[in-house]
């Protein structure tokens, strides 16, 4: 369902040359990892990882089928809940041809796991199998915190689009079986959400009402075509494959945008959406279009921030509620601490619609910031740095012969330059990407880290070379000097702004041209000019100065500046 790697990253590599056989095994090594990880923060009692571990190793050494595992477990709890000779409960199994391993039925298993049967599965799941087709269950707390408070007085539907397991119907309460829905393109996953569910119902006879359906492919199931008052799900996060009809509003290919377009138009009027989805999404320039979406289409009402983790995603994520009416002005932050409002008019006040989750505070900074007359960067020059294609082979520790020394970015530091640690033959024929030679040789460039979380500029004179871990900017800012760029983007003022702004731990150049220089006069240039040129010559001491005259000429008062240095280096006693 999902491609490895999206289009634009196949187009670059196919621009530069690139060796995409040994990039494509570097981006795919999780995909082909057949290591078992045990979802630690889905277990309920961690005295049943033992249980786990020895029901991999016995099923390996007797080379069982995952299905067939997975069936006579459910028989055993079926029986434990005395519901397994029922009719309707026999019916059920009668679908599926898996078979009962008389080996495990004398089995003691666990009896306090809220769903033992997707613990199970998420285990015997290989590392890379789960990359593919993204089969990360939800820990029960998420579960939890995204279906409380829902009303099911009126006999309101839910639907999960992608239901796994059933995870966010074992977190409900007070609803009946008859109003829930579900849907998931792995037939393992559907048969255990259908087991969960008639043991969850005990006391109901019902037929489960999940389907085995690719949900962005599959419109005859009847599922696909009725409106609900609610839906909530974890959805795959990756790119999609061109077998799929994108939707008009979704230009990013990325899978999770795709089923948030589609369930929200299966949304009842005033019905609720709310999708778990990777922390990227409110601020990458490649979301630019869910967020859109998100923004121009009901009423984008609240957004949680998670701090937990899921076991094999490093990915932060959060979840976002929209609800099907007329649009309300603020929209609500949750964290673990706190709640707070934040004005959606924020949400516009970068290009890229960036879920900056302001509070009153820094709307009022940023605000005040850009009120004044102010030019941007969107004119200068930006370059990047040289690609070998191999820095093993291109790249020594000592000189050689009509080498020169290329800096990095571990030597790009505030204003100046660490000693360069690398020598190169600079022959542009043999190096794989090259900017134009003027930008390398200028007599004034900037250079600056490009993986970093904070903005860090540096000054060079010299012609030196960069690799591709740092990016060059000859800046073009009306009544400043390149020294005078510099200071403010190292200020303490910009830092903040481009946190605040964009939230990325990336700089990149889309994100450093909204920000706003203001025109200052021709005494403000060559004084902190002047200022820089002291911090160049080793007097630090210097840059407290220097902070001062920036926050000085956006005309911020002490409050705000006390504001400021808290948000970047935490409260101070």
């Amino acid at each position: 369902m999902y491609s490895i790697i999206s289009q634009a990253t196949q187009r670059n590599w196919e621009k530069l040359n690139a060796n995409t056989d040994n990039k494509l095994m570097s981006r795919a090594n999780k995909r082909m990892s057949v290591k078992n990880i045990l979802p630690l923060e889905y277990f309920s009692d961690s005295k049943n990882i033992q249980f786990i571990q020895d029901l991999l190793h016995e099923t390996a050494l007797n080379n069982w089928d995952i299905k067939d595992v997975l069936y006579t477990i459910a028989n055993m709890l079926l029986k434990e809940a005395k519901i397994s000779d029922k009719k309707y409960v026999k019916k059920v199994l009668g679908c599926y041809s898996y078979h009962i391993i008389t080996e495990l039925l004398n089995k003691e298993i666990p009896k306090n796991e809220r769903d033992l049967l997707g613990l199970i599965y998420q285990s015997f799941l290989n590392e890379g199998k789960k990359n593919i087709i993204g089969s990360y269950y939800t820990p029960y707390e998420i579960t939890k915190n995204m279906v409380k408070n829902l009303n099911f007085s009126k006999g309101e539907t839910f639907f999960d689009p992608c239901c796994g397991s059933g995870a966010y119907f074992l977190a409900l309460e007070n609803a009946d079986p008859g109003v829930l829905f579900g849907t998931d393109n792995d037939p393992c996953a559907v048969f255990i959400c259908k087991i969960n569910l008639l043991i969850k119902y005990k006391d109901r006879e019902f037929e489960p009402q999940i389907f085995c359906v690719d949900y962005l492919e599959g419109e005859e199931n009847l599922v696909l075509k009725q409106k609900y008052d609610y839906i909530i799900t974890n959805p795959p996060w990756g790119a999609i494959t061109d077998k799929y009809i994108m939707p008009s509003q979704i230009n990013s290919k990325e899978s999770f945008s795709c089923f948030f377009v589609k369930a929200f138009k299966q949304l009842k009027e005033n019905g609720c959406i709310r999708f778990l989805l990777p922390r990227s999404v409110l601020n990458v320039k490649l979301h630019k279009d869910i967020r859109g979406f998100m923004l121009n289409n009901g009423n984008l009402r609240k957004i949680t921030l998670y701090t937990s983790s899921f076991t094999g995603v490093t990915t932060d994520y959060v979840d976002i509620e929209l609800k099907a009416q007329e649009p309300e002005k603020n929209v609500i932050v949750s964290t673990d601490e706190k709640s707070f409002f934040v004005s959606k008019k924020s949400f516009f006040q970068t290009e890229n619609n960036v879920f900056s989750l302001l509070e009153e505070a820094d709307n009022s900074i940023i605000n005040k910031v850009k009120s004044n007359k102010h030019s941007t960067l969107k004119n200068s020059i930006w370059a990047l740095g040289i690609v070998t294609g191999n820095n093993k082979e291109k790249l020594k520790d000592i000189e050689f012969e009509n080498s020169e020394v290329i800096y990095t970015g571990k030597e790009i530091d505030r204003y100046k330059l660490k000693p360069a640690k690398k020598y190169i033959l600079y022959n542009r024929s043999q190096l794989q990407q090259v900017a134009k030679e003027e930008y390398y040789r200028a007599p004034e460039k900037l250079v600056y880290k490009f993986i970093s979380n904070k903005l860090v500029f540096a000054y060079d004179n010299t012609g030196s070379l960069f690799l591709n871990s740092a990016n060059i900017l000859i800046p073009k800012i009306d009544t400043m000097s390149i020294k005078t760029v510099m200071a403010f983007l190292n200020s303490e003022l910009f830092r903040y702004l481009y946190s605040r702004m964009f939230g990325e731990i990336k700089v990149l150049k889309g994100n450093l041209s909204q920000l706003p220089f203001p025109y200052i006069s021709h005494e403000t240039d060559l004084y902190i000019s002047s200022l820089v040129d002291d911090i160049l010559n080793g007097k630090e001491a210097f840059d407290s100065k220097l902070q001062d005259v920036i926050y000085q000429v956006f005309n911020l008062d002490e409050k705000e500046i006390v504001h400021i240095k808290e948000a970047l280096y935490g409260k101070t006693a």
